[in-house]
This record gives structure tokens, C-alpha cells and sequence, in this order.
């Protein structure tokens, strides 16, 4: 990462238009800074497959893991775009930490949109858990994915079953970025209550520490990247929640279409933070390309066409996902998206950043060559870090069914949904 010579005119790759405001510059440094100390880091903890407890001490000490929160909660107000140039500049740093607490931070950002459409009670409740969660400097992390299980995001098999005076959840959920730091978690469950026939569900949230919450460790992340976001399971042992305490119960079906914010900022963000990996790599491969000088050659590896060839699609794919992003970001918060919307517009900018990553990547590996396969390089990591991008949802099949769907004008709801 490269220093800037003017603040309002960074030299360094940003998806906020220039020039920057000073609250804008603010952000930004803070981002970079972290960065800057969370690369240090990065290395040993992928390796040692560890949890980077220090840098999310850090990111609370700094304000950064709450600037979503209004300025009334004691945070900043940190809208969708200034967000997304954040991440982007902390995943420079280590991927494993950016989008491990972009679970926490997007999540409260988008929740806090989401309340407005509560009713006064459940408004009330939800800015209640928010303000504890910012005096507290709380972690939240959440998740609505079950291994083995297909769809479970939309019915998942752990359930909440009606008891005297609430509920008491079993179940396990795999996913949950951030574990190790949360005070909180939260996880999407089947409702059993004999009321219904239709399925319905609910995003049941608790503390870590509750009796019969166990998480599984880091021997449940073994996995190709993103190692340090410590996205562990976790299991619910007859979990008790009070009925005062139980969210919104929902169908099945419309889940989404009551958390469209978050569906919304859930692929806007991941879509930057593997930016960062991206515009990571090719820092690196500059960098390479200007030291490294064969024997044979009286210029570097940079005068070489065909290298320079392939860092320019990598410049060229990178500023498209770059614009894509902002454009957006900037799209929801001048309309939110409605459910369908979010589905398409959402899983557009998701499909399109995330393989574009990906073949960053690769070109980078192609230009470092062999030494790209050794991990003291550092590209490697960055390599399979971007290739965790296209692990979240929506799957690229998913989303591109989301896409043409919306296109041709089927709803989200018909059936039967193939043939």
C-alpha cells in the first residue's frame, strides 16, 4: 500500500469519488492503518490456522467495528459506501479479519434500516439490543448456513420449540465468522409450536455464553482461505430464550423480503472485501514485476509486453468491479431495494466481483510464475483467499437465477421453480 501525498486525492485505489470529504479521509487512514498492522500478522495466523484477537481489540479500541451505529449510539454513522471503501482498504491487510467482522458491522448497519419497518414495540426491542451492543463494544456474529444441508438459509433444521414462558433451540449452525470475539450470536431456526402447517423461522439471538451454546473450535474451519475469520460452528444444546426476547416470527418463504437491507449490504460488502484481496495482489505483482530482473535482461520483469499484458487485464477487471461496487452501493441508499430487487441487483454484484477476483488471482499467479506457488511470496494466500469469495451465498448458479429471473419477470415465489 502506497502513501497518499494529498488526503482529498488519495494516490492510493479508492471506490468513494474523489475528491474525499475530511470524514471521508478520516475513515479511510484509520482502515489503512489497521491494514498496515494487520498484515504483519496475516502470514502467521493463516499458517497457524489462529484467531486474530488482537486486531479486533484494536478495531474496538479504534471505533472501527462500530461506525455503523448512529452518532446517537456513540458510533458514527458509517453509510453503505463509505463501508464498502473501508473493507476495501482493510482487506489489503488480512482477508480473514475484514470479512470476519464484516459480519458484525455490515450486519448491525443493515439491521438498524431494517427496524424502521418494525412495529413501535419491535422497533423499541431491536434499538435496545443495538445501544447494548455499542456501550458494550459487543460482537455480534450470526449465521443461516447448516453444512451438508442445501437451502438451510432458507429452512433451516435447527429449531426453536415452544416451551413455558419461551423456547428452547436445538440444533447446529456452521459459518459463524467472528466467533471467537462475539458477546452474541445469532442463528435462523425452524419455528415447532404446532400453530402452523406452513414453515416458518426465526433469526433467535442469544449470548455466547449462554448454557447449552457450544462452539465447535477452529478444527471446525479447516478450510482453503479466509482462515483467520474464524468462522466456526456452533451447536445449541436446549438453548433457553424468553418470549420477551424472541425476534419477529416469519414465514419461511419471506424471509428475505423482511431483511432485504441485509441481503442488500450482505453482497455489496463481501464484494468489496475480496476487492481488497484483489487490489492486494496487485500491489504484489508490481511490486515483483519492478524488482525482479533476469539474468539474461538488462531491464526488470516490468518492461517485459506480456507481463504487462496480463497486469493490465488485472487493472482493467479490477476497476470494473470497483465501479460496480460503488454504483451499487450508491443505488440502495438512493432507494432501498425491494426483496426481488435486492435478489437481482444483489447477486449481479456479487457474481460479477467475485469471479473477477478470482481471475485477478490467477493472472497474478501466471505473472509471479513459479515462485507464486510458495507461500513465502504471499500469493498464494491471496489466491485462496479470493477463492473463498465465491463460497458465500448466493451460489454463482443461484445468482445467476436470481438475475434472470428478475429480467424476465418471474417472481421469486413461483412454482414449481424449475421446469
Amino acid at each position: 500500500m502506497t502513501e497518499s501525498r494529498d488526503g482529498t486525492f488519495p494516490d492510493f485505489p479508492t471506490l468513494l469519488p474523489k475528491p474525499l470529504t475530511d470524514r471521508q479521509v478520516r475513515l479511510l487512514d484509520r482502515a489503512r492503518t489497521h491494514a498496515a498492522d494487520f498484515a504483519t500478522r496475516a502470514d502467521r495466523h493463516d499458517k497457524e490456522h489462529s484467531f486474530p484477537h488482537e486486531n479486533y481489540q484494536a478495531m474496538k479500541d479504534s471505533g472501527y467495528a462500530h461506525m455503523t451505529m448512529p452518532e446517537s449510539f456513540g458510533g458514527e454513522g458509517v453509510n453503505l459506501v463509505e463501508l464498502c471503501a473501508c473493507q476495501e482498504q482493510l482487506a489489503q491487510g488480512c482477508a480473514g479479519t475484514a470479512i470476519g467482522i464484516n459480519m458484525h458491522i455490515f450486519g448491525v448497519g443493515s439491521r438498524l434500516y431494517d427496524l424502521q419497518r418494525e412495529t413501535p414495540e419491535r422497533r423499541a426491542q431491536g434499538e435496545v439490543m443495538m445501544k447494548m451492543l455499542a456501550e458494550t463494544k459487543a460482537i455480534l456474529c450470526g449465521s443461516f448456513s447448516e453444512t451438508g444441508v442445501p437451502g438451510a438459509y432458507m429452512l433451516p433444521q435447527t429449531t426453536a420449540t415452544k416451551v413455558d414462558g419461551g423456547w428452547r433451540v436445538n440444533g447446529k449452525k456452521s459459518y459463524f465468522s467472528n466467533v471467537p470475539a462475539a458477546e452474541m450470536v445469532a442463528a435462523l431456526v425452524r419455528i415447532e409450536d404446532g400453530e402452523s402447517d406452513e414453515p416458518r423461522v426465526v433469526m433467535a439471538m442469544m449470548p455466547k455464553d449462554a448454557e447449552g451454546v457450544v462452539c465447535g473450535g477452529a478444527e471446525s474451519w479447516d478450510v482453503i482461505g479466509v482462515r483467520a475469520s474464524g468462522s466456526w460452528d456452533v451447536e445449541f444444546n436446549d438453548v433457553f430464550i424468553p418470549d420477551a426476547q424472541m425476534p419477529p416470527i416469519q414465514p419461511a418463504n419471506s424471509v428475505f423480503a423482511n431483511m432485504s437491507s441485509f441481503a442488500a449490504w450482505f453482497n455489496i460488502t463481501i464484494s468489496a472485501v475480496y476487492l481488497g484481496v484483489a487490489q492486494a495482489a496487485i500491489d504484489l505483482v508490481t511490486r515483483y514485476m519492478k524488482e525482479r530482473t533476469p539474468p539474461t535482461e538488462e531491464r526488470p520483469l516490468s518492461h517485459m509486453p506480456g507481463l504487462q499484458y496480463q497486469l493490465a487485464e488485472m487493472l482493467a477487471i479490477t476497476e470494473t468491479s470497483r465501479a460496480l461496487i460503488r454504483a451499487s452501493a450508491e443505488d440502495w441508499m438512493a432507494r432501498p431495494w425491494a426483496v426481488d430487487e435486492a435478489g437481482y441487483k444483489g447477486s449481479l454484484c456479487k457474481y460479477v466481483a467475485t469471479n473477477n477476483h478470482m481471475k485477478v488471482l490467477e493472472l497474478g499467479m501466471d505473472i509471479a510464475g513459479g515462485l507464486g506457488i510458495f507461500r513465502r511470496i504471499g500469493l498464494e494466500r491471496l489466491f485462496r483467499d479470493a477463492r473463498a469469495g465465491k463460497a458465500h451465498p448466493p451460489a454463482d448458479m443461484m445468482g445467476l437465477e436470481s438475475i434472470a429471473k428478475y429480467h424476465l419477470g418471474i417472481p421469486r415465489t413461483f412454482r414449481p421453480r424449475w421446469g
